[in-house]
C-alpha cells in the first residue's frame, strides 16, 4: 500500500495538545521512521503573531525541526484576536477567502511531499460565514487524525468528533489520546478501548503529558515518545489492522 499524501490533524476540543502532537508525528515521521520531506501547513491560526513562541507555527517549525520551511510559509493567514477565524477576521476589518485558502492547499499538496496540516480547534470551528474546519477538511480530501484528550470526558467528544467527520464522508486515518498523567494508563485503555468499540476507529497512540520545553533534548525525546507510542505505519497508510 503506498503512504498517504499527507494528514488533516483536527481536535475534539481547544488545548488538547493537537500543535505537540503535529510536530510530534511530522519529527517523528521523518527521524525514526526515515520518511523524507514531512511537511507542515497551518491555514489559520488566531491570538497570535507570527514570530511569537506561543504561535502554533511558531511551535510547527522549531517542535518539529524538519526541513527548511520558514515559519512564513508554514502559516497562511494569522489573526490578531484569540477566536474563531471567522470572528477574529471580521474584528480585523477582513474577510477570509475560504476558496483561495483551498486552492492554496490544493497547490502544496501538488507539490509532493508528505503534509501534515493542522486545522483550528475542532471540526465545527467557523472559518467563515459559510463554512467550517470541517469543510476545510473535506475539500483537501486528506485523512482525519483526531486529536483527544485522554481523560475523562474523551469518550463523548471523540465520538460525536468521528460522527461529525462520517457524516462529512471524511475519512479518519485514527485517533491519538494525548496528555496522560503518572497513574492514569490503565483508565486511559479502557477510554481507547471504548472509543474502538463505539467509533469504529482505531486508537494508534496514547500519549503521556509532556510539558513542552525549548531545548533539543526535550524535542528529540518528545519525537521518541511519539515514535514509541503511536503506530506511524498504520497511521500514514503503510499497514491496515
Amino acid at each position: 500500500m503506498n503512504s498517504r499524501r499527507g494528514l488533516f490533524i483536527t481536535g475534539t476540543d481547544t488545548d488538547v495538545g493537537k500543535t505537540q502532537v503535529a510536530y510530534g508525528v511530522a519529527a517523528a515521521l521523518t527521524h525514526h521512521l526515515g520518511i523524507d520531506d514531512v511537511r507542515l501547513w497551518k491555514p489559520v491560526q488566531t491570538g497570535v503573531s507570527v514570530g511569537e513562541e506561543n504561535a502554533d507555527s511558531y511551535r510547527l517549525r522549531h517542535g518539529s525541526r524538519i526541513g527548511n520551511q520558514q515559519e512564513e510559509d508554514i502559516v497562511s493567514v494569522t489573526l490578531p484576536d484569540p477566536l474563531a477565524p471567522w470572528i477574529a477576521a471580521r474584528r480585523s476589518g477582513l474577510a477570509l477567502d475560504y476558496h483561495h485558502l483551498v486552492e492554496e492547499g490544493k497547490t502544496r499538496l501538488a507539490q509532493g511531499g508528505m503534509w501534515m496540516v493542522e486545522g483550528a480547534g475542532g471540526l465545527g470551528v467557523p472559518l467563515t460565514k459559510q463554512h467550517l474546519i470541517l469543510d476545510l477538511a473535506k475539500d483537501l480530501a486528506l485523512p482525519l487524525l483526531i486529536v483527544a484528550r485522554a481523560g475523562l470526558g474523551t469518550v463523548n467528544h471523540a465520538l460525536q468528533t468521528i460522527a461529525y467527520a462520517r457524516q462529512a464522508e471524511i475519512e479518519i486515518a485514527g485517533i491519538i489520546l494525548n496528555g496522560y498523567q503518572d497513574g492514569e494508563e490503565a483508565n486511559v485503555k479502557d477510554n481507547a478501548m471504548m472509543i474502538e468499540a463505539f467509533g469504529d476507529v482505531p486508537v494508534l497512540g496514547i500519549l503521556p503529558w509532556m510539558a513542552e520545553e525549548a531545548d533539543d533534548a526535550w524535542r528529540m525525546a518528545w519525537a521518541a515518545t511519539v515514535a514509541e507510542r503511536v503506530n506511524l505505519h498504520q497511521l500514514i497508510g503503510l499497514e491496515r489492522n
